[in-house]
Order: structure tokens, then C-alpha cells, then sequence
């Protein structure tokens, strides 16, 4: 059996590869960030995006939004990486998909 002290540290340096923090943050605490906004845009198996971010006036297919961030509407300050086109639903190649690299709540 693997030793479980192994199994756990991979595991968190796994899920620290996208830093992200529920607390808010201020605009000047991120420099490399964007404003951007969560939306959810239907149920992939009903032939909608599911969880997109909105940057820029863009709209991206996030591969890595973590659960807690599952709020349509909410504004967040992220720096993501630009990856390849995506379908969604029925349209192929509809968005560009990111690797959100850190992600933060913003204040009101």
C-alpha cells in the first residue's frame, strides 16, 4: 500500500496549482490580474457552456474554475493563460478556453 502522507502532498500540490482565495481582494493586491465576471451559460448536456468567465469583454471556457466560484454574476480579479478553442453546446470552436492561474473575489 502507498504511504497515505505521500498520496496527501501530492494531492495538495496538485489543487495549489491554481491559487485562489475566497476573501476579497483589493484592485491593487493582484497587478497581473483583470476584473472579470462568473456566468453560467446552461447545462453542457442541455447543449449550453456551463461555467464561463467574461474578460475584457471576451467570453472564455475556463478549465479549472474551482466550485466555490460556481456564482453567476460574481466578479472576480483573475490572470489566466489563453489556451486553445473549445465547443460549446453545438457550436465548434464557439470560445477560447484558459487556465485560470489565480483568482480572487473582488469587494463591492
Amino acid at each position: 500500500m502507498k504511504n497515505p502522507f505521500f498520496i496527501i502532498i501530492t494531492a495538495l500540490l496538485f489543487f495549489s496549482s491554481c491559487k485562489s482565495k475566497i476573501e476579497t481582494i483589493s484592485d491593487a493586491s493582484c497587478e497581473s490580474c483583470e476584473d472579470a465576471i462568473i456566468r453560467f451559460y446552461g447545462e453542457p448536456a442541455s447543449d449550453g457552456c456551463g461555467w464561463v468567465v467574461k474578460a475584457s469583454e471576451t467570453i472564455y471556457m475556463p478549465k479549472n474554475l474551482l466550485p466555490e466560484f460556481y456564482t453567476d454574476s460574481l466578479k472576480v480579479r483573475i490572470k489566466y493563460k489563453v489556451l486553445e478553442r473549445v465547443n460549446c453546446g453545438l457550436l465548434k470552436d464557439a470560445h477560447l478556453s484558459i487556465f485560470i492561474e489565480e483568482i480572487y473575489t473582488k469587494y463591492h
